[in-house]
């Protein structure tokens, strides 16, 4: 049976502990590795390797901003299978070479021309052909089930993300529409709520938008989205460190049964006439005003989302192990 480490940012004391984590690149990537369609496999997910003469392939997940600890201790693993000549598999879902972070620097360290790098987005790709030869792409699965479509009538909203994009909510609230009351609830991470109650007094919002502050959970999102009349995904493709990401969070929204309102970015266009431009301000203030005008659109949406399970996602995995390993 052939071995299949997986280098991720936590201890993990059993595999399926994958699915708890609040990194969704990580949750909903890694985690399909827990799946019977690798059974014949051994898979290991840590943030550690316990003996390395016993792995097959080594993946690497994403590396995280703030655990400088990891950096030699990635980098060691690394070498010691490329000196092995082994495979080296890397998931890279963030424009981390652009920058002089620390993963900016791991990422410049640790990437050789061969190596198999895995991203979520053609933007992705496009940025690092053609300086590496094996670049694929296998983009992210929904992570719940399809839900029926909602025709809610009332002004309450949902946005739900990691806290690295509530700069782009930040930016948003301050245009939302002023003409009647609003209710907005905000699901992130412990950080972005910490962030949020930190920086609200210097977030200019309207006196008819009420916010409510939850924590992210897919239960916490399920309830909510029972509530709510939309679910809203602003960003910013000017941005370099966003405008490659995947199209996980607008598949949730539509798998959730809510019109959408999000910004456009190149993931996205395949859903392109199924969501509202969330950064044209006339459709917006529309959206706000009478989401159910999108709810038509949603169930073309939702037949696009059903070829992003996790099985069929978990398959091209399997495959590219295949391919890789027979071709060496």
């Amino acid at each position: 049976m052939k071995n299949i480490h997986w280098l991720v940012p936590y201890k993990i004391n059993q595999s399926d502990d994958i699915v708890k984590k609040n990194i969704a690149s990580i949750r909903i990537r890694t985690g399909l590795f827990t799946l019977p369609i690798f059974k014949n496999y051994s898979i290991t997910i840590d943030e550690s390797i316990s003996n390395s003469n016993n792995i097959d392939f080594l993946f690497i997940g994403k590396f995280p901003a703030n655990r400088k600890d990891l950096f030699d201790k990635w980098s060691g693993y690394i070498k010691s299978q490329r000196d092995k000549g082994k495979v080296i598999y890397f998931d890279y879902t963030d424009s981390h070479l652009l920058y002089e972070t620390l993963a900016g620097k791991f990422y410049s360290n640790a990437l050789k021309e061969y190596d198999q790098i895995i991203t979520s987005s053609e933007t992705l790709k496009s940025q690092l052909i053609p300086k590496f030869t094996n670049v694929s792409i296998i983009e992210d699965p929904i992570e719940i089930e399809i839900q029926k479509i909602k025709n809610n009538q009332n002004n309450d909203f949902l946005f739900f993300g990691h806290h690295s994009n509530l700069k782009y909510l930040f930016n948003l609230i301050p245009n939302w529409d002023s003409s009647k009351e609003y209710n907005l609830i905000i699901q992130t991470s412990e950080i972005g709520l910490e962030m949020i109650q930190e920086q609200s007094r210097f977030i200019k919002k309207p006196n008819n938008l009420n916010i409510q502050l939850q924590h992210w959970s897919i239960p916490n999102m399920l309830k909510a989205a029972e509530l709510v009349s939309g679910i809203i995904i602003p960003g910013d493709i000017t941005d370099n460190k966003k405008n490659g990401v995947s199209h996980n969070r607008l598949i949730t929204a539509f798998a959730l049964g809510l019109p959408v309102a999000a910004t456009k970015y190149k993931s996205y266009l395949d859903f392109d006439n199924q969501f509202a431009d969330i950064d044209n301000h006339h459709e917006f203030k529309k959206f706000l005003l009478n989401p159910n005008l999108y709810s038509s659109r949603i169930k073309i949406a939702q037949n696009k989302v059903k070829k992003f399970t996790k099985e069929t996602l978990a398959r091209e995995w399997l495959k590219l192990i295949k391919d890789t390993n027979s071709a060496s």
